[in-house]
């Protein structure tokens, strides 16, 4: 049984291996067939591709692992004053709108 778990762990590392290197590809052969032709830019390597996509991605999203900053406290604070000061106008235009402040 722990055999099964084994080659399940290896087999999809394998397929995360060969998905990051299809990705790569697909974008050596994306920059090789625009660069060169829109920029007269140079022509990359595999190697250069995967430099080009780890130093994008670092760029992009950083290098911490997962959106820690989505559920930080001062994002729960935030929403909870935007919230409060919804509700508290929700209910001053209720009783703007009720039918005993028109009479």
């Amino acid at each position: 049984m722990k055999t099964l778990k084994v080659f399940k762990y290896v087999g999809f590392a394998l397929l995360g291996v060969g998905f990051v290197i299809v990705v790569i590809f697909a974008v050596q052969a994306l920059w090789n067939w625009l660069i060169p032709g829109l920029f007269n830019g140079p022509v990359i390597t595999f190697w250069q591709t995967a430099g080009l996509f780890i130093l994008s991605k670092i760029l992009l999203t950083g290098i911490a692992p997962g959106p820690q900053h989505r559920h930080s406290r001062e994002s729960w604070y935030w929403r909870k004053k935007c919230r409060d000061r919804y509700m508290q106008a929700a209910a001053a235009e209720q009783e703007a709108l009720s039918p005993e402040n028109n009479a």
